[in-house]
């Protein structure tokens, strides 16, 4: 193979890299600008979770957070709140705030029309006005995947796209709980957006232990919404 042939390998590889980066990495902000971290200057974090509501798990979760005096924010799934209607008002009740997840979280949402997203973004958002009274305005796309499609659609919808600025992977199946918040906790920083799973099991120990790390470096917790000072619902 000639010097040609190389340089156009190269290329090729180099476009298929930025493509990557540029649709599954949630801070790339090349087709979707999100808000991925609060200011440094504050010690404060903002503790997310995204798939529920889960009818075993979430509940203790809601348990440890109002225990210990924490908010956090719930991008929820609208075929599952739809399920869980009780647990969608306890959330909004307790002082978390809540986003949108689309309504299916389907594996196959990134390949979508954007027709067939903004149907997903609405259906949810609808679910979770009748239930609460609010109109939901941030939103986190599933796997933090973005495209021009899923960009367009929260543009057309009014969303504020929210991302995370440090992942937990807690579910990774078999992964301890103790190497999960080891994750975590080694990536805190001021101004941090922490992506947790409230379905996951052994979810209400983990935050329970992470709340207490945490506390004991001096951060506070906030919901994204005031985190970044913007409206989580419209008025």
């Amino acid at each position: 193979m000639g010097a040609v042939g190389y340089i156009a390998i190269g290329v090729v590889a180099a476009i298929a890299a930025f493509g990557f980066y540029a649709s599954f990495c949630i801070g790339s902000g090349v087709y979707l600008k999100t808000l991925c971290r609060g200011r440094s200057d504050r010690r404060t974090i903002a503790l997310t979770f995204d798939d529920g509501p889960d009818e075993r798990m979430t509940p203790r979760v809601l348990d440890v957070l109002a225990r210990r005096g924490v908010r956090a924010t719930f991008f929820l799934v609208g075929e599952r709140a739809g399920r869980c209607p009780e647990l969608v008002r306890r959330m909004v009740a307790e002082g978390h705030t809540i986003g949108n997840h689309t309504h299916t979280h389907s594996g196959m949402f990134p390949l979508q029309g954007r027709a067939r997203m903004a149907a997903e973004l609405e259906r949810t958002r609808r679910i979770v006005q009748t239930l609460t009274g609010r109109c939901v305005r941030l939103f986190r796309p599933p796997f933090g995947v973005t495209n021009p499609h899923v960009a367009r659609a929260a543009r057309e919808g009014g969303y504020a796209p929210i991302g995370w600025s440090v992942r937990s992977f807690d579910t990774v199946a078999l992964t301890p709980r103790r190497k999960v918040l080891s994750r975590v906790v080694g990536r805190l920083h001021p101004g941090a957006v922490v992506l947790l799973h409230d379905r996951c099991e052994g979810a209400d120990r983990l935050l329970e232990a992470l709340i207490d790390e945490a506390d004991g470096r001096g951060y506070r917790f906030e919901t994204v919404d005031r985190l970044f000072e913007i409206e989580a619902y419209e008025k």
